[in-house]
């Protein structure tokens, strides 16, 4: 059987694409079909996206009415797949993910630069009676890290329109499984205010998720109702073939704020050089010459970090912040990404 692949984009006419976005732009696309499920992609890897070769598939560009609505489309059936994948930019080894879903999971690769649970709520509208809605994305105790920001028991408050809309989606039957590690870890106030505010069961790992030979599994044994299935959306081959655990770090960044920026805020984006993603972000008030220094939540295994900001164009600039990456335990060994 074949397995359709959509691909939405966004993209500026008549903009050159330079070749760090367009990095960005082909990991996110590397994708072999071999499964028998639907993968619905959002371009967005790189600011304004951008146009690679895509191996003969079809693009479906949003149309114009829909580009405040990130994962809109104007095409899709109001009933589909009876389960939802969303996946973090920042996870290693996409196209393992995608080539390897199970036929009734239908994948979307959310947008690094907006608020996850937005885009969720987004892609689910029209959507009802679903049994379950996946997370693939970094995590640590009590937390899902995101590339445009976090879950926790903290700040769940700030999506709780969003949050409502996703359990809306669910029926109050489905469940919420947060395939990332440690996230179901010390204690269960972080899982059961993500249920209250959904109004679904929510399942999670309180350990590594992800390749066996990393010490991963795929087993969510946090729940807040035992009635949890808590199945992978991958298959059994997926299960073996993926080859990173989904663990994140703490970093820090530090240095003074540039000069001659106007009033407001700017976003400063972290990528990793190295494996061509933008792996998280940082907001700071345009207060020139002012010392700061925050930490920030990355993937495991990030190399080459540096942090700056995208133009018009898709063009990076580091910012020439300091940072600081904490060195790994003692005998720690393989790809944590």
């Amino acid at each position: 059987m074949r397995c359709r692949v959509h691909v939405c984009l966004r993209r500026k006419a008549d903009v050159p694409i330079p070749e760090f976005a367009r990095e960005f732009a082909a990991e996110a696309l590397a994708v072999r079909v071999t499964g028998v499920g639907t993968v619905y992609q959002v371009l967005s890897r790189a600011p304004r996206g951008a146009v690679p070769g895509i191996d003969g598939r079809q693009i479906h560009p949003l149309p114009a009415a829909a580009t405040g609505r990130p994962n809109a489309r104007a095409d899709a059936p109001l009933a589909g797949a009876p389960e939802i994948l969303f996946v973090d930019p920042s996870v290693a080894d996409l196209g393992t993910i995608f080539a390897n879903l199970r036929p009734e999971v239908e994948a979307i690769l959310l947008d690094a630069n907006r608020p996850a649970a937005r885009q969720m709520a987004l892609a689910l509208e029209g959507r009802y009676g679903l049994d379950a809605v996946h997370v693939i994305a970094h995590g640590a105790p009590g937390r899902v890290n995101f590339a445009a920001g976090e879950w926790s028991a903290e700040t769940l408050g700030a999506d709780g329109s969003d949050l409502a809309a996703i359990g809306d989606a669910l029926g109050g039957l489905g469940e919420l499984l947060l395939w990332s590690c440690n996230a179901g870890a010390g204690g269960s106030n972080f899982i059961d205010a993500l249920s209250s505010a959904t109004g679904t069961p929510v399942a999670a790992a309180n350990g590594l998720v992800g390749s066996p030979v990393l010490g991963g599994h795929w087993q969510l044994n946090v729940k807040t109702t035992q009635d949890a299935a808590a199945r992978p959306p991958l298959t059994r081959g997926g299960i073996m073939s993926y080859a990173a655990v989904l663990a994140a770090i703490e970093i820090t960044v530090s240095g003074l704020v540039p000069s001659g920026l106007a009033a407001g805020t700017t976003t400063y984006f972290v990528v990793d050089r190295d494996h061509g993603s933008i792996v998280g972000n940082i907001n700071l008030p345009n207060m020139a010459n002012r010392a700061f220094r925050i930490t920030v939540r990355v993937p495991a295994g990030s190399t080459g970090l540096d942090v700056g900001v995208f133009d018009e164009t898709g063009k990076f600039t580091s910012a020439g912040f300091t940072v600081d990456v904490p060195a790994p335990p003692s005998g720690a060994v393989g790809t944590r990404g």
